[in-house]
């Protein structure tokens, strides 16, 4: 016995435009998430290395408050202008054999995403003081 097939009745006839239609604005939200979320990444990247450049720039000091405007320079060329960066060297061991700890904290402005929103981006990163430090000019 052959097979036959029911003639089509032009029922399901524009329902590729209409799943088009529906499925497109949830397509696009996902792209957006995946554009934020890989923004959100680089700059905690950025924030990381800002964090272990100002470190390192203290490091080499002789004295704290030298330490903390070399700290706060490498962090500010670091980020090169996305943020104002805040600059911390709160927990460092200033003496011999001792380790220098900065925190760089930098707001994360998300407005293309369109909510608005802005994310606090927190770095850490602890390097040895340097054994033989810049001299005293």
């Amino acid at each position: 016995m052959p097979v036959t097939f029911p003639a089509c009745s032009g029922g399901e006839r524009g329902s590729l435009t209409a799943e088009t239609v529906l499925l497109a604005p949830v397509f696009l939200l996902f792209l957006l998430f995946l554009v934020g979320a890989g923004r959100v990444v680089e700059a905690q990247g950025e924030v990381n290395g800002a964090a272990r450049d100002a470190a390192r720039a203290a490091s080499v000091e002789r004295a704290m408050s030298d330490a903390e405007a070399a700290a706060e320079a490498a962090a500010r060329e670091s980020l090169s202008g996305d943020c104002e960066p805040e600059v911390s060297l709160a927990g460092s061991k200033w003496e011999e054999g001792g380790q220098v700890r900065a925190e760089v904290t930098c707001s994360l402005n998300l407005d293309f995403l369109g909510f608005g929103a802005a994310k606090d981006m927190k770095g850490d990163s602890v390097v040895p003081l340097e054994q033989y430090r810049r001299v005293e000019e």
